[in-house]
C-alpha cells in the first residue's frame, strides 16, 4: 500500500509545472519517429502544426508516464507534389512540425523484426506497386507517352502462354477445348482430311490467292489478243 502511495505521489508530482488545459475526445495524432542517430535519451515526434512543447511534455506525461526535461521544435517545409488526378497542377503540401525531447529516463528502440508477414508486409508491398504504376500512368498520359507494349516486361500469365503455344507447335501437346462436336461434322472433318492426305500438302490462303490472280491475268491477256485486228 506505501508503495502504491509513493508511485501515485509521484506520479502527480512530475520535475516540471503541468498545464491546466483538459481535452477530451482528441483529435490530434501524434507520430514517434525512429532516429537512429538519436542518443537513448532522446525521442523524435511529429505533431500537428498547433502543438505546442508545453502541450507535447503534458501529452507524454499524461498519457505515458513519462517525464520530459527539454522539447526542440522546427518546422519541416515540404517540395512541390502533383495534384491527384490532376496531370500538370502542382501544390505545395502543409509543412511538417517535428519535435525532439530529452527523457528523464532512456529509452531503447526495439529490434526490427525478421519476420514482417504479422503485418502484411506483402500486401504492402503490393498496394505501394500499385501506386507507383499509378503514377507512372498519369505522367505517362500528362506528357502524352504511349509505352510500347513490346518493352513491357511480360507477365507470368504471357510466359505461360507462350509456352503453351509453343509446345502446341512443336506437337508435344494436342488442344483440346473438351467439346464434344455434333455428329453431322464427322464427314466433313473425314473428308477435310482425305483431301488433305490426297494433295500431300495444304496450299496456304496467300497461295490460293496468288494462283488465282495469275490464272484471270492469264484469260485478260487470251482474250485482248483475239480481239487484236488482223492486219
Amino acid at each position: 500500500m506505501a508503495e502504491a502511495v509513493k508511485a501515485a505521489a509521484a506520479r502527480q508530482l512530475p520535475g516540471f509545472r503541468l498545464g491546466q488545459k483538459q481535452v477530451y475526445l482528441p483529435t490530434h495524432i501524434i507520430t514517434m519517429l525512429r532516429k537512429e542517430h538519436l542518443p537513448p535519451n532522446e525521442a523524435c515526434f511529429q505533431v500537428p502544426l498547433t502543438f505546442t512543447k508545453f502541450d507535447l511534455r503534458d501529452y507524454l506525461w499524461n498519457l505515458y508516464n513519462v517525464e520530459v526535461k527539454k522539447v526542440r521544435s522546427y518546422v519541416k517545409g515540404r517540395p512541390l507534389a502533383e495534384r491527384p488526378n490532376r496531370p500538370g497542377s502542382t501544390y505545395r503540401p502543409q509543412a511538417l512540425k517535428i519535435m525532439t525531447v530529452e527523457l528523464a529516463q532512456p529509452f531503447q528502440w526495439p529490434a526490427v523484426p525478421d519476420n514482417l508477414e504479422p503485418w502484411n508486409h506483402e500486401l504492402f508491398e503490393m498496394r505501394e506497386k500499385t501506386f507507383e504504376q499509378r503514377r507512372e500512368e498519369q505522367y505517362n498520359a500528362a506528357n502524352r507517352i504511349i509505352p510500347m507494349a513490346s518493352r513491357q516486361p511480360r507477365s507470368e500469365d504471357r510466359k505461360k502462354l507462350a509456352s503453351l503455344a509453343k509446345d502446341l507447335l512443336s506437337g508435344k501437346k494436342k488442344w483440346s477445348n473438351q467439346v464434344q462436336l455434333d455428329s453431322k461434322w464427322d464427314a466433313i472433318v473425314q473428308e477435310a482430311a482425305g483431301t488433305a492426305a490426297g494433295k500431300g500438302k495444304r496450299e496456304s490462303a496467300a497461295e490460293r490467292v496468288a494462283l488465282r490472280k495469275d490464272a484471270l491475268e492469264k484469260e485478260d491477256g487470251e482474250a485482248m489478243a483475239n480481239s487484236k485486228p488482223a492486219q
